[in-house]
């Protein structure tokens, strides 16, 4: 399949991901695949959607080797697919307990009802179209079967998102902020509230049993500079970064080099941030 330009844009992001943010989301995907596990059948067929570099497929694949079952791991972006399958062939997996292919998760290739669990930690909330994700994810779940995803907390309650997001749109230029009342493309903050992210599902009907649940996990920022670079480099923020002049771009990196700095004590020490998700568990209805 060939790439589109957004999946162009995470396949460039792929390495920085790998090496800064994964020790985050593996540790997150870990604990959402915990809070499913308990509903997978002996044999269970997995499907991970916008699996990025396999934080959640590698667990899976785990507990696909103790019971028999079988893990499909998937991605747009060719380089997250082929990071995927070296995480899984590194935790010692089998082929005959996993695939890795590159899909579009608004738009799947496979039959109804192929799957007894989806997960997608981190990643139809992203999507273009993210109903159209939700509503892929329902229809190749078989009914009865377990949906489970993430979706980050926005930046009032998530210390993670504040510490990068205040300090930039302070700085960022007056033509680029959103203009107060005026229409603007769907974003994952809809639905980085609670409430929010279970009301959009339920209104979709193709969940029961949906359960939210608050998830916190540290984070550190060793190297600010690296993290200005994959900031400038992630495909979200980053379009918006692309947009500016390099003046611009110099004050927005003062402005959140400040912030480090005001948050750390100094501009050497380590910077722990908490990051907080929601996580969703729920049955497709039958």
């Amino acid at each position: 399949m060939s790439e589109s330009a957004s999946a162009r844009a995470w396949s460039d992001h792929a390495e920085t991901y790998a090496a800064l943010f994964a020790p985050l989301t593996s540790y997150i995907a870990r604990g959402l695949f915990a809070a499913a596990e308990s509903a997978l059948v002996p044999g269970a067929r997995c499907l991970d959607i916008a699996c990025g570099t396999g934080a959640l497929s590698v667990p899976a694949l785990a507990w696909a080797q103790q019971h028999g079952g079988h893990v499909t791991a998937t991605d747009f972006s060719q380089a997250m697919v082929r990071g995927a399958d070296r995480a899984l062939a590194h935790a010692g997996g089998s082929h005959d307990h996993y695939t890795v292919q590159a899909e579009d998760g608004q738009r799947l290739s496979f039959a109804d009802a192929t799957f007894d669990a989806v997960f997608s930690c981190f990643g139809i909330f992203l999507f273009a179209d993210r109903l159209a994700g939700w509503r892929e994810a329902a229809r190749v779940l078989r009914p009865g079967g377990v949906f489970a995803t993430s979706v980050w907390q926005g930046p009032t309650t998530n210390p993670m998102i504040r510490a990068q997001m205040k300090p930039v749109m302070a700085a960022m230029p007056e033509r680029l902020r959103p203009t107060p009342g005026a229409p603007t493309p769907r974003s994952w903050m809809e639905i980085s509230d609670a409430g929010a992210l279970r009301a959009e599902l339920d209104s979709l009907a193709l969940f029961d049993q949906v359960a939210v649940h608050e998830f916190h996990a540290s984070f550190a920022v060793t190297d600010r500079q690296r993290s200005w670079h994959a900031m400038q480099n992630n495909p979200v923020l980053g379009a918006l970064l692309r947009q500016c002049t390099a003046d611009e771009l110099d004050a927005i990196k003062a402005s959140l080099m400040a912030h480090f700095r005001e948050l750390a004590g100094d501009d050497h020490s380590p910077l722990f941030l908490d990051s907080i998700c929601n996580l969703v568990v729920a049955r497709r209805r039958g």
